[in-house]
Parts: C-alpha cells; sequence; structure tokens
C-alpha cells in the first residue's frame, strides 16, 4: 500500500511540473513584457523596395521603361499594448524611404550622337512613407533565451508628398549642345493614403539588457496603387515610338532588428 502510495505521488508530481511548464511556455508574451521587458520597442530594418510595374502597349521589350529593386531605410517605434499567453498586439510609427527609380532600355545606337550614355536611375517619385501598422505576433519558445515568432499585420500608410500631376522629361545631348527629347511621362492624382498587408518569421534573444528580435518580412500594398501613369519614348534613330502604362506600388521586403530595454531603462538609478 505504501509503494501504490509512494507511486502516486511521483506520477502526481510529474504531472504538475509538466502542467507548470506547458502554463509557462504559454504564457511567453505575458511573461516577457508584464514582468521583464518594456512595452516600448525600437525597430530598424534595412529594406528593400521591390521594383514596380511598367510595360508597352504594344507588348514589346525594347525599347521600354524599367523599374528597379532599391534599397529603402527604415526605423521607428513599437508600442506592445496587450499580451494574451502567446500572442502579442502591438501598434506604432515607422518611416520608410519610399524612392522608386527607374532605367531608361535605350541603346546609344538609337540615339544617334555616337555616345555613351547612362540612362538609370531616374526618381521624380522621391518620397517617404509614415506607416502606422497593427500586427499581431505568436512566440513559440525553444529555451529559456530564445523564441521563434510569427506575424501578420495590417499597415495604414501615408505618403509624403503633393497631389499635383508629375511629369518627367528625359533629352540627351551631344559634344556641339545639339540635344533631344527621348522620354515624357505623366502621372495624376497620387494617392496620399493606403492600406498594405504584412507577414514575418523571426527569433527573439532574451538578455539582462534588452529583448532582441530579428525578423524577415514581407509588406505588400493592398489598396489603392500610390500612382499610375503614361510614358512615351521617341525621337530615335532605327526604332519606331513607344508608348506606355506604369504602376507605382510601395511593396517592401527586408530583416526587422526590433529591440525592446528592461523594464525601468527610463528611471534613474
Amino acid at each position: 500500500m505504501i509503494c501504490q502510495l509512494t507511486s502516486f505521488k511521483k506520477v502526481a508530481s510529474l504531472l504538475l511540473a509538466t502542467f507548470a511548464s506547458f502554463f509557462s511556455f504559454s504564457q511567453e508574451a505575458e511573461n516577457l513584457f508584464h514582468k521583464e521587458y518594456s512595452k516600448l520597442s525600437f525597430v530598424f530594418q534595412p529594406s528593400i523596395l521591390k521594383k514596380s510595374d511598367a510595360w508597352n502597349r504594344d507588348g514589346s521589350n525594347y525599347p521600354n521603361m524599367k523599374f528597379t529593386n532599391d534599397f529603402s531605410y527604415q526605423f521607428g517605434v513599437y508600442y506592445n499594448f496587450a499580451q494574451s499567453g502567446n500572442f502579442n498586439f502591438k501598434t506604432g510609427l515607422i518611416a520608410k524611404e519610399f524612392i522608386p527609380k527607374f532605367d531608361l532600355n535605350v541603346s546609344d545606337n538609337d540615339i544617334g550622337y555616337g555616345i555613351d550614355y547612362l540612362l538609370t536611375q531616374f526618381d521624380p517619385y522621391n518620397q517617404f512613407v509614415i506607416s502606422i501598422p497593427f500586427k499581431t505576433d505568436y512566440y513559440l519558445k525553444l529555451s529559456n533565451k530564445v523564441n521563434i515568432t510569427f506575424g501578420v499585420g495590417l499597415n495604414l500608410n501615408l505618403i509624403t508628398g503633393t497631389n499635383e500631376d508629375v511629369i518627367t522629361k528625359i533629352y540627351v545631348e551631344d559634344f556641339n549642345g545639339n540635344s533631344k527629347d527621348i522620354f515624357y511621362s505623366k502621372s495624376e492624382g497620387q494617392n496620399s493614403i493606403n492600406f498594405s498587408s504584412e507577414i514575418s518569421i523571426g527569433a527573439q534573444y532574451k538578455t539582462k539588457f534588452a529583448l532582441f528580435d530579428l525578423s524577415l518580412f514581407i509588406n505588400n500594398s493592398i489598396a489603392p496603387d500610390y500612382v499610375s501613369g503614361q510614358y512615351q519614348i521617341y525621337n530615335l534613330e532605327n526604332s519606331p515610338d513607344k508608348t506606355g502604362e506604369f504602376l507605382i506600388r510601395n511593396n517592401f521586403y527586408g530583416i526587422s532588428l526590433n529591440v525592446a530595454p528592461k523594464k525601468g531603462w527610463l528611471k534613474k538609478k
């Protein structure tokens, strides 16, 4: 009888320890921001602005306008305002460099001046995006120091600049000062507000100074698009004139470093 009672106590202790461990693992977000780290965190996320779309109306590929992938500095703050179990809910303010650039795909032979031209990196739409994110993260605890994180979110984007028409002209010049226009584009009424979705995956590392979160993220515009427009390529030596259209979106992907200091970091010791 004593042996059976001892065995029952061991099993009960094991079950209790297992339950306590599971409960601790399932409360990770609450433990982090209620007990250890500040609800305010700082974000730096070097990113790539994905190339926008441009196409000739007749379906041809030359000569044409070609957007490029471009680097974007992004930084800001998050406020982790609510936690439930392993879920963290946050909002904040992120500033994003938004400079969609394009190249003009026209050969020197088609220009006809006998000069090598560099018709690249034109940036008539040089803006900033102020993004207000609403994001949910799920924390999967791997150890006392490391969590895996999964995130989904929606962003309200405020795009700087005016709502006026943007006209871009490109001309080339020879050694004698002779010049000719070869490109013209126009867009009307850029949208200053739009929405985008975001997904992320990463890892957290806990230290006695701060919580470090390094994640890969993709942010895609939902609606409306930033701007659409039309272009013309003309006055070429060997190729016919082309007309086309373009569509610019604020789509990004990159790495996000999020740092939440230890609680009480602003208080004087």
